[in-house]
C-alpha cells in the first residue's frame, strides 16, 4: 500500500509532530508499505532531506514564533501541488496542533475523497476546541473538571475555579502555552502566557493525579 505520513507543518506543535512523523514512517516501511514523507510545511521530502529532519530529535519548547511565521507566509501547500501523492491510497495524519488537528486538513481530504487516518473533520473540530469538547461531555453526562472562558475576573476565578487553577490556550495541545496557577498574583501573567498561542483561553480547575 502507498502511504502518505503528513506530519511538521506550521503549528506551534510542530517539533512534536516531526517526531510522530519519524516514528510513524519507520514502522510503516517496516510492515511493508511505500511511504512518502510530507512536511505540510515545505513539501513532499527527499531521502536526504527527510533523513536530515526526522534525525534532529524533539526540542523541548515551542519553535519561536517567528519561526513559524516564516513558515505561515513562505510556505505552499505539498497537498495541491505534488503529483507524487495522486496515487496514495492513504494520508496517515501525524501532524499536532493547528489546521492538522482542528478538521481543516480533513475537510479538505473529505472533499477530495481520500482516506485518511484518525477523526473525521467535525469530531476532530469539537476535539480540538476545549471549550465545546467540555460542552459536549457536560450534555453527555460525562465529568470535566469546571472552566471559566477568559476575559474572567480574578475574584470569578477564584469562587468558580479556586487555585491551583489551569491556563491554557483553548485549542493547542502538547501542554503548549499551559501554565498552572498556584498564586493570584500570577493568574494575569498565565492568561497573557496562553493567549500568545491562541484567541481563546481556557481556565480550569485543577485535578491532581494520583500516586
Amino acid at each position: 500500500m502507498k502511504v502518505a505520513v503528513l506530519f511538521g507543518g506550521k503549528s506551534a506543535e510542530r517539533d512534536v509532530s516531526l517526531a510522530s512523523g519519524a516514528q510513524a514512517i519507520k514502522a510503516l516501511r517496516e510492515a511493508g508499505h511505500e511511504v512518502v514523507a510530507v512536511d505540510t510545511a515545505y513539501g513532499l521530502l527527499g531521502p536526504a532531506e527527510e533523513q536530515k529532519l526526522l534525525s534532529a530529535g524533539v526540542a523541548q519548547t515551542p519553535p519561536d514564533e517567528k519561526a513559524l511565521a516564516v513558515l505561515q507566509s513562505d510556505s505552499p501547500s505539498a497537498l495541491t501541488q505534488s503529483p507524487a501523492l495522486r496515487d496514495v491510497q492513504v494520508f496517515f495524519l501525524a501532524l499536532h496542533g493547528g489546521t492538522g488537528e482542528d478538521g481543516t486538513l480533513q475537510a479538505f481530504l473529505d472533499m477530495a475523497q481520500v482516506a485518511y487516518t484518525g477523526s473525521g473533520h467535525a469530531g476532530s473540530a469539537n476535539a480540538m476546541d476545549k471549550d465545546i469538547a467540555k460542552r459536549l461531555f457536560r450534555q453527555a453526562g460525562v465529568p470535566t473538571p469546571d472552566w471559566l472562558m477568559a476575559p474572567a475576573t480574578t475574584e470569578a476565578v477564584l469562587k468558580q475555579i479556586g487555585l491551583p487553577a489551569v491556563v491554557k490556550p483553548s485549542k493547542q495541545g502538547s501542554t503548549v502555552g499551559l501554565t498552572v496557577v498556584k498564586k493570584e498574583a500570577d493568574l494575569k501573567g498565565a492568561i497573557i502566557e496562553a493567549n500568545r498561542f491562541d484567541d481563546e483561553v481556557m481556565i480550569e480547575q485543577f485535578i491532581p493525579g494520583s500516586r
